[in-house]
């Protein structure tokens, strides 16, 4: 088995491939949770100390690194294994890993800032371990950095071509990149400055939303609401406008574009809801129930999807295509607070769930607005689970019923929302009479908040699938878009 022209050398260990298959299996990143799948790692390159391990399944190509260790520490048990007498990391989170990354024959860096040479680890730790990525905090020489590191190695890599482009565009809404690691040709990874926060993206709306619901005198965040749509057409501006690159720019919506925007919608609908309706016979009876419950409501959305998918069909001829952030909220932010810079957009490697051609199509600009709308859904989903020590199920329910956070989520919404088109009006991005398309914004909004949230149910059914009832109680929502006020 060939990887760019290299050869793979398989594991002759029953003992290692086993403990290696155990904690592929529970590893946070792996997609096919539930399901056989036949894993056989290679070992395509070691220094002895390193190794870098792939899996070929399909057409994924997987990317482990490990470190020998003496032993996993206590906090990153579920990020590494032991056999026999040995012991194997995740290697990101050693301070040695990118000394001996740049040992290997296959390795290669791409310096945009600093020299790999020139950066001495002292420490490393894991900044986050609900990503579906490796991501580690160096304390090193240059200051604090943060290595995130790709389980997923695709061909093309996205945020690489991205976070270049904006970095050239001198777009200030992102971190400082150091530089790319490569295995072979394949983007393996990409080091950054470390973006000391408040929170995330979602921390001063959270904030403001627990204000509201408690009575107490609200945080002011509308400010930062528009602050937000001036931060995402800037950024839509410089990723489509002087570009020399097809990959970025603007393109006309065609027939062949529509036409996999709506299999892509149906497919990932009745996905989900397969999916849910095998794991569920698996749960415990109390969240059996409750799956089932959502899985219903899901089924009874069916006339919503529908109904979004004629409004897709219908309006976003009038629409370009474009290239887009495509998996933008909250959480892919920091919040800096500064009162300056705010917000910072550290994550733009697109929407997990999606094949090669998917991840690579550019779309039209406001589905990335349409995915923020979503993201203030999720934040109040979460505030409502804390304010009232509600369950998800409970939360979700109250969100369907009476939501008391609607009135303040459509303010954020909104002013988001007009904030953003006048910073992208006459620069000629969104579509061909933006004029037509200003005057009836949520129009054109709208089905992409219903495809959002279809995604979002098919993403939670593979990786969370107790989390269903947020996108449902999404999608149960989506028709309020639909009377908002008009500019």
């Amino acid at each position: 088995m060939g990887f760019n022209g290299g050869v793979y050398m398989m594991i002759n260990s029953d003992t290692f491939n086993a403990a290696f298959r155990n904690y592929v299996f529970n590893a946070r990143w792996w997609p096919w949770k539930g399901s056989y799948v036949n894993v056989e790692p290679y070992v395509i390159d070691t220094t002895g100390k390193l190794s870098i391990v792939l899996m070929k399944i399909g057409d994924a190509l997987f990317h482990v690194p490990l470190m020998k260790t003496e032993k996993i520490p206590s906090e990153l048990t579920d990020r590494g294994f032991c056999v026999d007498d040995e012991c194997f990391l995740e290697a990101e989170y050693s301070p040695d890993y990118l000394n001996e990354f740049m040992k290997l024959r296959v390795s290669k860096y791409v310096e945009l800032l600093s020299s790999i040479e020139d950066i001495k680890v002292y420490v490393a730790r894991p900044l986050t371990l609900e990503s579906t990525n490796s991501i580690a905090v160096y304390e090193t020489n240059k200051g604090t950095l943060v290595l995130k590191s790709y389980r997923l190695l695709p061909d093309v890599n996205i945020e690489t071509l991205i976070l270049k482009h904006l970095a050239r565009k001198k777009y200030k809404y992102i971190p400082k990149v150091h530089g790319l690691l490569f295995i072979d040709n394949l983007a393996s990874g990409i080091l950054m400055d470390y973006v000391k926060g408040l929170g995330d993206g979602g921390a001063p709306f959270y904030a403001s939303l627990l204000d509201y619901l408690e009575g107490r005198k609200e945080r002011y965040t509308i400010g930062l609401a528009s602050k937000l749509g001036v931060i995402i057409g800037e950024m839509h501006i410089a990723l489509n406008t002087d570009s020399e690159e097809d990959f970025f720019g603007v393109e006309n919506v065609t027939d062949r574009d529509l036409t996999i925007w709506i299999n892509r919608v149906e497919k990932m609908y009745s996905s989900g809801l397969k999916r849910i309706e095998k794991l569920s016979i698996n749960l415990e009876k109390r969240d059996r129930e409750e799956v089932e419950y959502w899985r219903k409501l899901a089924e009874e959305a069916e006339s919503i999807i529908y109904e979004a998918v004629n409004y897709l069909e219908k309006y976003t001829r009038d629409l370009y295509k474009a290239r887009t952030h495509q998996d933008l909220h909250l959480a892919q932010m920091i919040y800096v607070g500064d009162g300056e810079i705010d917000f910072v957009i550290t994550d733009f490697e697109g929407e997990p769930g999606r094949n090669r051609e998917e991840r690579l199509m550019k779309e039209p600009l406001l589905r990335d607005i349409a995915s923020m709308i979503r993201s203030y859904h999720y934040l109040s989903h979460a505030v409502l689970m804390n304010k009232f020590s509600a369950s998800r199920h409970d939360a979700s329910t109250m969100m369907v019923k009476n939501d008391p956070t609607f009135n303040w989520r459509i303010r954020h919404v909104i002013a988001m929302t007009f904030s953003y088109i006048a910073r992208v009006h006459g620069v000629n991005i969104l579509g061909y009479d933006e004029n037509k398309i200003v005057r009836n914004i949520w129009i054109y909004l709208y089905p992409w908040v219903v495809e959002r949230a279809v995604y979002e149910f098919f993403y939670e059914s593979l990786y969370r699938p107790l989390w269903i009832s947020i996108p449902v109680a999404g999608l149960l929502e989506a028709r309020k878009y639909l009377v908002a006020p008009r500019i």
